[in-house]
Formats: structure tokens, sequence, C-alpha cells
């Protein structure tokens, strides 16, 4: 019997029947939650278009007794899942996630939920006729930092929000010029791929439905570099270029199982992983900045920028009776009452010790418990809707120079 909202009777299922559908980098998220808890989950299933990862995936997790397969609906009919996790390139989420809430599968997808409107409205639509639930992968509203600054603002310690501002720097999201992400068909660009994350906290701070989006952004550093190679294995300037990878070069951890992924991939006819990221196709950009006005009256501003010496998510509120300041690399929340200036420093690295700051196991384990109560979930399909959107929005301002209103 499937199981519902993860209760049979009086007696709540703890352990699910885990399947897990594109053996992606992303995938790593639910294959070592589920290896270091496998009390919560057993994985049944790996689906990939390329059996060959699915398999690769399974050896170095030691799933002896996984099923591998390439179609979705043989893995559902096959292995019976409780849960599935969809971990497909972004432009692919809509078919798995139907499939599977038809089954009455509870889904947890991947950021963003589409890279289309039509493709949301599948899901949603899937969504609301299932007995299963549809669990949107927005891992950022987890993170103590930012769980922490939604607690403060909700419960009037800042009194009125005014603005936000919210910053992201990024020193690995070069890498997307290697990747499928650099392309608008299949992550929808940086906007979608990268940025769903954000405008989805700035709705969830803002707290009104957003009104008006305008952006601006451009391709500033990885433009065409004529003397560099396609490769980089093959690059005269692999010596002095500082964004120079070697696919050959033994990695740890799950570095090593992605790594050899992107080998065997390439032996099979796809894209190289060590694409210059100069001379890569592409159509996206690497730095951008978009402003979202609220039904409420409070503006924001968003800054993405892949070019950063490091790697962190800062965010600024201001109220009519104070502000706060988060910092994800720092770990630290800080409150400052506007008139007596009194500041409190919430220190929340002890929370921290999971990958986004915190946030994938504890994003897990509230997806998890979600199908046990059938409460209703953090994020889904409302959320994720929304913030592709704002994401499209942002895009289509972009390329008209106009304020889109929505």
């Amino acid at each position: 019997m499937k199981l519902q909202a993860a209760v049979d009777g009086n007696t709540v299922r703890n352990q699910f029947r885990v399947a897990i559908v594109g053996c992606s980098h992303r995938s790593s998220l639910a294959l070592g939650y589920f290896q270091n808890n496998p009390s919560d989950g057993n994985i049944v299933g790996l689906c990939d278009i390329a059996p060959k990862r699915a398999e690769m995936a399974a050896k170095y997790c030691k799933l002896d007794e996984v099923g591998i397969f390439d179609d979705e609906q043989k893995m559902i009919e096959s292995v019976n899942p409780d849960i599935i996790f969809i971990c497909t390139a972004d432009h692919a989420h809509a078919d798995p996630s139907v499939i599977a809430l038809k089954a009455g599968v509870h889904v947890f997808c991947e950021k963003p939920m589409a890279v289309t409107l039509e493709d949301c409205d599948k899901m949603a639509e899937a969504a609301q006729k299932s007995s299963a639930v549809f669990y949107l992968g927005f891992n950022l509203r987890h993170t103590p930092v930012h769980d922490t600054i939604h607690h403060l603002i909700t419960t009037g310690h800042v009194g009125k929000v005014t603005t936000i501002e919210a910053n992201e720097y990024y020193y690995g999201g070069k890498t997307y010029f290697r990747r499928w992400n650099r392309f608008r068909k299949f992550g929808g660009g940086l906007w979608l791929t990268k940025a769903c994350h954000d405008f989805d906290l700035l709705n969830w701070m803002a707290g009104a439905p957003p009104k008006t989006v305008y952006a601006v952004s451009s391709l500033s550093h990885y433009n065409h570099k004529p003397e560099a190679a396609t490769r980089c294995r093959d690059c005269k300037l692999q010596y002095e270029c500082p964004d120079y990878v070697d696919i050959f070069q033994p990695r740890e951890n799950w570095g090593k199982l992605f790594g050899e992924m992107a080998i065997a991939a390439e032996a099979d006819g796809q894209e190289p992983s060590d694409l210059c990221l100069f001379n890569s196709d592409k159509d996206t950009f690497d730095n951008g900045i978009a402003v979202v006005t609220y039904e409420n009256d409070v503006r924001t501003t968003y800054t993405v920028n892949v070019l950063a010496s490091r790697s962190t998510r800062q965010m600024r509120i201001i109220g009519t009776d104070g502000m706060i300041e988060g910092d994800m690399e720092n770990g630290t929340v800080d409150l400052i009452e506007r008139h007596t200036k009194k500041k409190y420093t919430c220190d929340l690295r002890e929370l921290m010790k999971s990958g986004h700051g915190g946030a994938d196991d504890i994003m897990i384990q509230d997806f998890l418990n979600t199908c046990r109560t059938g409460k209703k979930a953090k994020s889904s399909w409302q959320e994720g809707r929304l913030s592709v959107q704002v994401a499209l929005a942002a895009r289509e301002s972009c390329d008209k120079g106009e304020i889109i209103r929505l």
C-alpha cells in the first residue's frame, strides 16, 4: 500500500523507499544523506538518461541491490518508491514530477521548479490532484542565517520593513560556463538557475506579492578569447590561466565520483567538462542586479556576481524600528535597534555543518517530516512558481531594458 501522509493506521512509518531521478552533482544531496541516515530511508532506484552514471553512483555508494533505470515510469512501477528526488537538469523537472505525483509518490524537486511557467503549471496541477507531497528544494529557507532573519522580521523586531538588500558573491559559479547551466534552454539563464534561490528569499522576507521587476546584467569577463583553446587540456595558456582545470587530477569525496562520471560522459560523446570558460558558447551573464518591488511598499535589490573572490550570501533588512544584517560565510546575524543603537548578535556557526550553510540536512529532514505528517511544506509549488515568475521577469527586463509588471 502506498504511503499517503506517511501514516498507516496509527503507525508512523520512519524508513522510506527512496528513488532518485538524475545522477547529477545535486544527487549527492540525497545519496549522502541516506548513506549517513539509513534509518530514514533506503535507496531502491536510480534513474538517469545515461544509465552508466547511475551505475557509477551505485558503485560509489555501495548500493549493491539498487535498481538502475533510464525511464522514471519503469522505475516507479518496478521498485515502488515512497519518495522520489528529482535532480535532473532544470529543464527536465516537469515530466518526472508529474509521473511520480500521478502515482502517489512524494516528490522532492530541486530548484528551480522549471524553466517555463507552462511546465510550472503542469506540475502545480499534478500536485493539487495528488495525495502525495510536492516539496520544492529551496534550501536557503532552511539555513540558520536566513531562518533567523525571517523569524526576526515576522516577530516585529524591526517594525515595518522598508528595504531589503540581498547579495550573492560566488567564486565557484564560474563553472556554470562549462556546464549546461550556461544555456537558457536548459537552465533559464543565471537569473533562473542561480537567482531563483534569492528571489524566493526576497519573496519570503517581503511577505507580500511582488509587483515590478527591473534588472540589468552583463557578460563582463567570460567573453571569447581567441588565443585560448576550446578545452583546458589543449590550451597553451593553461600554465598562466587561473581558471584552468585538470579533469584528470585525482579528486576526493564526491568530486572523485563526478569527475569520473564526466570523463565517462565525454567518452560517450557528451561535452568535455574542461570547456574553456571564455570560449564556450553561452547566452547568460556573469554579473547582474535586480530591483523587485512588492505590494506592501517593500523595495528590494539583489546582486549576483560569479566573479567574486569569495563565496557568500549577505542580507540587510531596514525597518522602521531597526535593521538586520546577516552573512552566511560568517554565520552571524546582527540586530541593531534604531533608536537605542543596541546591537544583538546571533552566532550560528555551530548549526552550519551540512551543505549550503547547514541547510541541506535540515531541509531533507523537513521534507521527510512533511511526508510523515502531511503538514504544509515549507516550500511547495506556489513558492516555486512565484520564484520562476520573478526570475523570468528579470530576464525579460534585461532583454528589453524595461520595468516588467507582474
